[in-house]
């Protein structure tokens, strides 16, 4: 009987150490997790948010303000700002839309026209504006790509034919 309780109390010990074991190298796995993840993904989110936020309040100059050079030599800013304008205010009847963001996805080595420059590290992102205008409710769904240019996170749209 005195051997059956040590050998009981062994294999307890030992499940009990291997459980100890299994979650000290759990806990190290999410650790090392957290340490090699760059936030970059989250960085890209928050400047789509703004992007959008001022596109909703109506601040098309501030969100041009966040465009990577490829989209401010595209649009000149009062341009982009009177078109914006012309076409969500006044065209559809609206004057604001709600959205959402999807998940940060990296792509690499994209081109926003073929005429431009591979960008390296980019970010797409689905964004999905709904509107209430004077022609009904709808949604654009549209893939934004962010990107770092210099020390600055911008955003871009895609303009090339899809190969």
């Amino acid at each position: 009987m005195l051997f059956r309780r040590r050998a009981a109390s062994a294999f307890v010990r030992k499940l009990l150490y291997f459980a100890l074991i299994c979650g000290l190298l759990w806990l190290l796995w999410l650790g090392l997790r957290g340490v090699m993840s760059t936030g970059e993904g989250d960085q890209a989110v928050e400047v789509l948010n703004k992007f959008y936020t001022m596109e909703q309040s109506g601040n098309f100059g501030g969100s041009w303000e966040l465009f990577h050079s490829q989209m401010k030599n595209k649009f000149e800013k009062s341009t982009y700002v009177q078109q914006r304008a012309h076409v969500f205010m006044q065209d559809m009847g609206t004057d604001t839309f709600t959205f959402e963001l999807g998940e940060p996805q990296a792509e690499y080595d994209i081109r926003t026209e073929q005429s431009v420059d591979e960008l390296g590290k980019v970010y797409r992102i689905t964004v999905t504006q709904h509107y209430q205008t004077r022609f009904g409710n709808f949604d654009i769904v549209q893939p934004c790509y962010v990107t770092q240019e210099g020390e600055e996170w911008r955003v871009l749209w895609i303009y090339k034919d899809k190969e």
